[in-house]
């Protein structure tokens, strides 16, 4: 059930200022974003597998594995789509599939790889922050920026509780599976809309059960730490724009070159 908390707390990164880190996640995906080179995102997307590879190993629960790669199949199916609804540029590809007519130019393209890269190097960079970085050193790193402490509980427990979800999805989804529950076309639709309905009322029972169980404990809208994290210092305040000065400049220097006809 702590799976999460579990990659967190035996990550060798856990021991960073928990600010510093979210900074640094922050900014890559900033910069990521505001690019137009399709190299700034192949970056952000190296330097985040390096730190999810220093974090984790790029070993996952089971749950969190399948939600990954559910995510990367979801991102190339809309880069597909991008792709070809995009007509700029010269035409690479004229394509008739049952009657469709696909069209693929160079602007398409670069679209839907952009697009792709994007949303691998966003999912890379918050995975890395999500597997070092503990449960309440998230919440003092956001009271270190002065956010209102009941968007800070909020945030936090929506945090702490969507991974929950997911196992609680694992759960059914294998007990499903044992009960044959996927096997044919019809199965399947049947399966997956009994799963989304049980989820959704465990998700109620377990929100339930969780606010009684914070009432028992004291809880007022604050998490403790009894290992407070590191402090937040010059040099990993300096590191992410650091960061995002370094990826901005080179995306701006490829457009200068692109202009010249480099």
């Amino acid at each position: 059930m702590f799976a999460i908390d579990e990659l967190a707390y035996a990550s060798p990164m856990r021991h960073w200022p928990p600010l510093g880190k979210f900074l640094l996640a922050l900014s890559l995906l900033i910069v990521s974003l505001v690019s137009t080179s399709l190299l700034v995102p192949l970056l952000v997307l190296v330097v985040g597998l390096t730190l999810l590879f220093l974090s984790t190993h790029l070993r996952f629960p089971r749950v969190i594995a399948l939600a990954i790669l559910e995510g990367m199949a979801i991102f190339l199916i809309g880069a597909v789509i991008i792709a070809f609804v995009t007509n700029e540029g010269r035409v690479l590809a004229d394509l008739d599939i049952l009657s469709f007519h696909l069209t693929l130019t160079e602007g398409g393209l670069q679209r839907g790889l952009t697009v792709f890269f994007r949303a691998l190097a966003g999912i890379t960079v918050m995975l890395f922050f999500a597997t070092s970085t503990p449960i309440p050193h998230f919440a003092a790193a956001l009271r270190q920026l002065r956010i209102p402490s009941y968007i800070t509980e909020l945030v936090v427990l929506v945090y702490r509780y969507s991974f929950l979800l997911f196992e609680q999805l694992d759960v059914l989804y294998t007990a499903a599976q044992c009960r044959l529950g996927f096997r044919g076309t019809r199965n399947k639709f049947r399966t997956t809309g009994k799963l989304a309905v049980s989820l959704f009322i465990k998700s109620l029972e377990v929100a339930e059960r969780s606010q009684i169980a914070l009432y028992c404990r004291n809880f007022k809208g604050d998490f403790p730490n009894f290992r407070p994290p590191a402090r937040m210092t010059a040099g990993w305040a300096l590191l992410p724009f650091l960061a995002f000065g370094v990826l901005y400049a080179t995306n701006y220097a490829l457009s200068d070159i692109l202009k010249l006809g480099w």
